[in-house]
């Protein structure tokens, strides 16, 4: 298992290596110069081009990539052109906003997702099963942005009950912070919350059916018991595998929750970083991204052995 972890942060560095490759090149074919957006419609060309200079924007692209894979080796994500401030210090202060909406929305997903999907498997072709079945359709099939804006619109215009943009202060009262993570929340959790009650309602069925679940009943247990320590542990592997997919794509889906809520998080970061052709921002956070994700693919693969011990790592050396 030890060298199996080793590995995987080994393989780290070759994928940074591609996301900052591919990072570089998209953040250079964008239309827009930075140096304009900077300066604005009413600077001269003059200023145009000392700025460009400045900035090192006049220099080759082999020698802006150079450059950037040098920072990057000594920690480095660079200086944001418009804050003027380290990549690295912008991500850091926005980051925790994108964790407590993220892991808010995660927790709404597994709280109603999962026990959803056990209910569907266990009253199986039920009137309950198809209801369940038919919301996670619709669910999955819902844009982000659309059902954030009808949120908005029926809960914050309509009724005024929760605010509609920003992001509140613990400072100002739990339940005024909670207000405003309400609406984002739900608009992040609607998608992993359909795939958790779909993927936990087709392994609960496939596991429900094996002879060691018959022979639990026929001892006696309490269907209770049944369904819940015996069926659900032995289906909890593909719900950790849907587990480490969907936080990882939550990362992604902030982008768009939190630019319809004004949430100030790396999301809303990387949207304003976008629209004033700040690459150096873009970079830094898509780099952080990405080694978010492949952490939290091998934390999953740590919690594979965690509920089954019998998962053997080595098989990998030998083609399986």
């Amino acid at each position: 298992m030890g060298k199996y972890i080793l590995k995987r942060l080994f393989d780290l560095v070759p994928t940074l290596f591609a996301v900052a490759i591919i990072t570089f090149i998209i953040t250079r074919i964008i239309p827009g110069d930075p140096a304009s957006v900077m300066l604005g419609p009413q600077a001269s060309v003059e200023d145009v081009k000392e700025l460009r200079e400045e900035l090192g924007l006049n220099d080759p692209l082999h020698v802006q990539f150079f450059h950037y894979m040098k920072d990057l080796l000594t920690g480095d994500l660079g200086v944001s052109l418009t804050y003027n401030e380290p990549v690295i210090g912008l991500i850091l202060e926005r980051f925790p906003n994108t964790l407590i909406l993220s892991f808010s929305a995660l927790l709404i997903a597994i709280l109603i997702g999962v026990p959803a999907g056990i209910i569907a498997a266990y009253k199986q072709n039920s009137l309950i099963d198809y209801a369940v079945m038919l919301v996670s359709l619709i669910g999955v099939s819902m844009p982000i942005f659309w059902l954030g804006v009808m949120l908005v619109l029926y809960f914050s215009v309509h009724l005024g009950w929760l605010p509609a943009t920003g992001m509140g202060s613990p400072e100002d009262g739990m339940l005024s912070f909670l207000k405003y993570l309400i609406l984002p929340s739900i608009t992040l959790a609607t998608i992993p919350m359909a795939n958790f009650a779909r993927i936990t309602r087709s392994s609960m069925l496939e596991v429900i059916s094996q002879e060691y679940i018959k022979t639990a009943r026929a001892k006696g247990l309490s269907e209770f018991l049944v369904v819940c320590k015996h069926a659900f542990k032995n289906a909890l592997t593909p719900i950790l595998t849907v587990l480490g997919m969907q936080i990882s794509m939550m990362l992604g889906g902030a982008v768009l929750t939190e630019t319809i809520y004004s949430w100030p998080g790396m999301g809303r970061l990387i949207v304003d970083a976008i629209e004033k052709r700040d690459f150096v921002v873009v970079q830094g956070t898509v780099l952080f991204i990405a080694v978010i994700f492949i952490l939290v693919n091998l934390l999953v693969d740590i919690l594979y052995k965690v509920v089954n011990p019998k998962i053997n790592y080595s098989a990998e050396k030998r083609g399986v």
